[in-house]
This record gives C-alpha cells, sequence and structure tokens, in this order.
C-alpha cells in the first residue's frame, strides 16, 4: 500500500511520518444547543482527508481514524463511566461509494469497548441536501429533516465527520431529544473555524 498524503510504501493508509507532521490532534470544543461538540482537527488542516470520502480511498481512511483517533478518546471517556451502556449514533450513515464514513467512525471508534455500542442507521435524514460550500442561509432553509429509528431513553455520543455552521449537529441534536436521548457530546473528525465552510 501507500500512503494518501506522500504515496511512499506504508502499511497504513497515512504513514507514520505523515501522522507525526500533519496529524497531531488539536481539540476543538464548540457548543450547539447546551451539548459539547469535540473536534480533533480544524478543518483546514485536514480537509484532504475529509474529502477522501466521496472517493473509494475514503473507506481506509475513515477507518483509519476510527481507529487512531476515535478509539482511544472513547475509551479513556467510557472507563471513567458508571453508566452501564452508552451508545454511539451517527449522523445519517448514508451509504456514498458502496460505505458509509459515518458508520466507519462508529464501528472503529467503539473497537473493543465493553459498554459502548454503535446504533447503525438509528438517525436517517428525509431529505438528501448537500451541503458542502452552501452558506449559512441555504442550510437553514433546506433541512436535512432527520427521523430517529433507535431506542429511546439512553445515554448517547453523537458522531460525525465535520462541523462547519451546526445546522446539522443542530438538528440532529433536537430530534435525539424529542426522543428522549441524553447527548453526553458529539464528536467529530473536524471543526472549522467560526463556521466558516471551505
Amino acid at each position: 500500500m501507500r500512503c494518501f498524503s506522500c504515496d511512499s510504501f506504508s502499511i497504513e493508509p497515512i504513514c507514520k511520518s505523515c501522522v507525526k507532521d500533519f496529524l497531531t490532534p488539536h481539540i476543538i470544543t464548540r457548543e450547539i444547543d447546551g451539548v459539547e461538540v469535540i473536534s480533533f482537527f480544524d478543518y483546514f488542516l485536514i480537509n484532504e482527508y475529509i474529502k477522501s470520502k466521496y472517493s473509494a480511498s475514503g473507506y481506509r481512511i475513515y477507518k483509519f481514524f476510527g481507529k487512531k483517533f476515535f478509539n482511544p478518546f472513547l475509551k479513556e471517556y467510557i472507563k471513567n463511566l458508571s453508566i452501564q451502556r452508552v451508545y454511539l449514533i451517527g449522523v445519517d450513515g448514508s451509504l456514498n461509494r458502496g460505505y458509509s464514513n459515518v458508520a466507519l467512525l462508529l464501528r472503529y471508534g467503539s473497537l473493543g469497548i465493553k459498554n459502548l455500542k454503535p446504533l447503525y442507521n438509528a438517525l436517517r435524514a428525509k431529505r438528501k441536501v448537500q451541503y458542502a460550500g452552501k452558506p449559512l442561509e441555504f442550510r437553514l432553509k433546506n433541512p436535512r429533516e432527520f427521523v430517529y429509528k433507535g431506542p429511546k431513553n439512553i445515554e448517547a455520543i453523537l458522531v460525525d465527520d465535520t462541523i462547519t455552521t451546526g445546522t446539522t449537529l443542530k438538528e440532529a441534536i433536537a430530534i435525539l431529544k424529542e426522543n428522549s436521548v441524553n447527548i453526553h457530546f458529539a464528536l467529530t473528525l473536524a471543526s472549522t473555524q467560526d463556521g466558516i465552510d471551505y
């Protein structure tokens, strides 16, 4: 295999050298409707990896991010809880290029964590609106109209790949709260500065 970034030979989709040089997490926090949103990176610094979801190579990249960043973070968080079960809920894990990037974050983020259970296809959008590159006004006029099909009265962590303006997460949080889902926090790979969509 070759490294996604530098094209050198690598067992992982991103080589150790590129991880060291470009993928040191810098935690960014924001708040959406009373829910803390934790992101590992500034979107601008890792946008080439985020955009890999539009190609077949994204499968390996998102699997890598789930194992490398989500899993250790979630393992550390869960071990300090006395709650028997926490669910990971992905924001609209729709298939794209034969896989769901959010489902990969759920699966590999929860790998080996006994009290953490991924809920696949529980939070789905009725409207498949593409927000990439669109202004806030467009996003507000074109909601995704989420439907939640998972269990109620549960403890959960919400997962998405990116937060830009926050409209998607805001809508997701609202529907989960309507269904008595207690959201500990939302976790994303990347956040844009001040809600700017690059």
